[in-house]
């Protein structure tokens, strides 16, 4: 598959061209000149305004509203931004929203984040929940949506802080061709092709294929992606659309567990910070890493029920293969410099290590083990209908969903674990030496982990929801939303029995005034509960979680339409959280959050785009022994920024100029709040110019892009997983692209 995805992408910026996005994967919109015939010279104006104002809302209630009809908060980031930005992770996107903190993501390998102050349980995917772990490439997006609160009606089990949802790209009514070559910092390459193409009147089909092989600023790193998706659309008769769609993707990264921390006398601080590190070292292996096959398939029925009804109903089927493996950190060990320790991490006579790390000259190794699931196998059905439509009862006015959504979920899986090193030589008894961070000495762990003789892990899981959405004009300018969602779960396999069901409501008042509304809201929501045991990897159920919230805000727009502003506040309050307490797990009462979020998107003139957005967000573990904490990860302060110009007229048509700025306030590295990771403000910037082209006789654009990112080589740590996790932030790093599109 790697071969056949590289093929196509060369093949298809030999012959000048593949397939746009939405529009060109370049954004720009070539046109013939206002005074001219077709066939004469070509003019490229720019990018398409309207591809950075995206007001999708259906997301969250089944049905389409303005948005200063929602009473919620919905954010869009569209493609142009990522093309923009030359964005390469879902990470780096969701920074251009408040209130969205960075999880440690499993060593890396996964897209993980925080909404609100809480925790993702999932990456939507054309609204199902994905179940692969990867981090998605952005090659085949066509937009992301934030949904903020609980989403329970219409998504199912999700966390009350909101939830993102990749809605990927569809075939256009227009043949439309592009393609990319990107290259940057640590020998990052990327090739892109995305073709469009009509068949029939009634029959159009899209391929997306990329390929992307890069190297890192850590040391012992190499990524390989790969992905190719495929998807048409058949216009069956009038008002009936088919769809269709398919995405494999194979992807293969190490699980990078970052850097460490260490006990010092005034409490733990990362190791970096207290002896010289460089960020490119790694306390892993060249072994480590994640590989997974992933195979989407998804068909659809859009169908018109006259001229007030409409009919959705979609089925999807998920199937991959994962496997990782990766030499996880078990326990830091201090000496100070004269201990009978060698270089190369084994004891030379006896040895006790100290308490905290009190003096520069101190030792610091770590004691390891190879460990990693291996063979995960989860195939997912899904299947989702929604039927909507309009009608009045005497004076009033309601906009109805009624949906239904069914989730099958098997998964076998092995985990295992080697012992853990303890400075012995294996020939003498021992485990293998211990790891020297000062003077990295990597080997003496297992490479492979065998799955002969093992009993699977199993996983059976089926979840069923209704629900009903009513949204009803009062008046001309005061509408109320309302909505019920039942659900029922069952879970069985390695692990005991359990079954759960819960009803999940929500309300909702929204006041429109001219170009602004008002709203209030309550909302709540429904998760299934479990917890991974490190020893045996075993899910372990408990009680659902469940959450409510409370929120109000405001919406208006400015410049003619062309921005929208909002604002909001909330409470979140969360139960039945499981919590570790002297190495056991206990449910607790959980987590509350509550803060104010502010964001600005749009065109306020013509050529220019902004994105900016601020967030407060004060979040508090309520029981356990971390009570009254702040919850790993969590900024007191989050803010973005991102301006660009375009120029479409005079000397610098075509030329255009990106900057923008995040800034995230400190976070504590664990729920006992011991120790800090520290703020941050990162700084982008891009700059670009469209070339009038014509290719293979049609009017084109040629772009030529340079993005710098980390503009001021900012040393940070975005992310904690514990102790012995903490993510290094990537400095700066520079990327130039070719792109064509016509």
């Amino acid at each position: 598959m790697r071969r056949f995805c590289s093929s196509v992408v060369a093949l298809a910026l030999a012959t000048g061209g593949a397939a746009a996005p939405a529009s060109a994967a370049d954004g720009s919109a070539p046109v013939a000149p206002a005074d001219g015939p077709a066939g004469a010279d070509i003019v490229v104006t720019g990018t398409a305004q309207s591809r950075y104002r995206i007001d999708e809302t259906a997301a969250i209630t089944g049905f389409e509203l303005d948005q200063l009809e929602l009473p919620r908060i919905v954010d869009v980031i569209p493609e142009q931004l990522i093309l923009d930005q030359k964005i390469t992770d879902l990470g780096e996107a969701l920074r251009n929203t408040p209130g969205i903190a960075a999880g440690d993501g499993f060593g890396g390998t996964n897209d993980d984040f925080l909404i609100r102050g809480f925790r993702r349980n999932a990456v939507f995917r054309n609204g199902f929940r994905r179940d692969t772990i990867f981090r998605e490439n952005v090659t085949n997006i066509e937009r992301i949506q934030i949904v903020r609160g609980p989403a329970s009606i219409t998504y199912g089990q999700v966390e009350p802080g909101g939830l993102v949802d990749i809605v990927t790209k569809r075939p256009l009514a227009e043949a439309r061709y592009a393609a990319e070559a990107r290259y940057g910092s640590f020998d990052d390459l990327l090739l892109l092709v995305d073709v469009s193409q009509p068949l029939s009147d009634s029959l159009n089909l899209r391929v997306v294929a990329s390929t992307q092989d890069a190297n890192s600023f850590r040391d012992l790193v190499t990524i390989k992606r790969d992905a190719i998706a495929l998807s048409a659309d058949w216009t069956v008769g009038p008002g009936t659309v088919l769809q269709f769609g398919y995405e494999y993707r194979n992807e293969a990264r190490p699980l990078d567990r970052g850097t460490i921390t260490v006990a010092t006398p005034t409490g733990r601080q990362i190791v970096n910070r207290l002896i010289d590190i460089p960020r490119s070292r790694r306390f892993g292996e060249a072994f480590e890493s994640l590989e997974s096959d992933f195979h989407f398939f998804e068909a659809g029925l859009r169908q018109r029920l006259g001229d007030r009804w409409s009919l959705r109903v979609s089925a999807a089927y998920e199937n991959s293969v994962a496997d990782d493996i990766q030499a996880r950190p078990i326990a830091e060990l201090i000496f100070n410099a004269g201990a009978p320790i060698s270089a190369d991490g084994f004891l030379t006579g006896a040895a006790t290590p100290q308490p905290v790390f009190d003096d520069p000259s101190d030792l610091v190794f770590l004691s390891r083990r190879t460990d990693g699931t291996q063979r995960r196998k989860p195939e997912v059905v899904y299947l989702n209908g929604v039927v909507n439509g309009a009608f009045e009862t005497g004076r009033l006015g309601h906009r109805v969903a009624i949906g239904a959504d069914y989730r099958k979920r098997e998964q076998t899986r092995f985990f295992i674990t080697t012992p853990a090193t303890n400075g012995i030589p294996v020939a003498a008894g021992g485990r293998g030496p211990l790891f020297n961070i000062r003077a990295p000495n990597y080997g003496g762990l297992p490479t492979s982990l065998s799955i002969a003789g093992r009993t699977p892990l199993v996983e059976d899981e089926e979840t069923l929801g209704v629900f009903v959405n009513d949204y009803i004009d009062l008046t001309d300018r005061l509408s109320v939303l309302g909505g019920l969602r039942f659900d029922t779960i069952d879970s069985d396999g390695s692990g005991p029995l359990a079954s759960s069901s819960a009803v999940s409501p929500q309300l909702a008042v929204n006041y429109e005034l001219g170009q602004a509304s008002l709203f209030a809201s309550y909302a709540r929501s429904f998760l299934p509960n479990t917890v991974v045991d490190a020893e045996t990897g075993a899910n372990v159920p408990f009680d659902p979680e469940r959450a409510r919230q409370y929120e109000a805000g405001g919406k208006l727009e400015l410049f003619g339409g062309r921005a929208l502003a909002t604002a909001a506040i909330y409470r979140i309050e969360k139960t039945n959280v499981v919590t570790i307490v002297n190495g056991l797990p206990v449910l607790t009462d959980g987590q509350r959050s509550q803060g104010v979020e502010l964001s600005l998107t749009g065109q306020p003139i013509e050529g220019m785009n902004v994105y900016a957005g601020y967030a407060y967000t004060d979040a508090e573990i309520v029981t356990g022994p971390d009570a009254g904490n702040r919850p790993t990860n969590v900024a007191d302060h989050t803010a973005n920024l991102w301006v660009s110009y375009e120029w479409s007229a005079g000397a610098l048509r075509g030329v255009g100029i990106g900057g923008g700025a995040f800034y995230s306030s400190d976070r504590f590295g664990d729920d006992a709040n011991s120790w800090r990771l520290g703020d941050y403000v990162l700084a982008d910037m891009s700059l670009w110019y469209t070339l009038p082209v014509r290719i293979a006789g049609r009017p084109g654009g040629l772009r030529l892009q340079l993005a710098v990112k980390n503009l001021t080589d900012e040393a940070y740590f975005p992310a904690s997983g514990g102790d012995l996790r903490v993510n290094i932030g990537t400095p700066r790093t520079v990327f130039g692209s070719i792109s064509a599109a016509f």
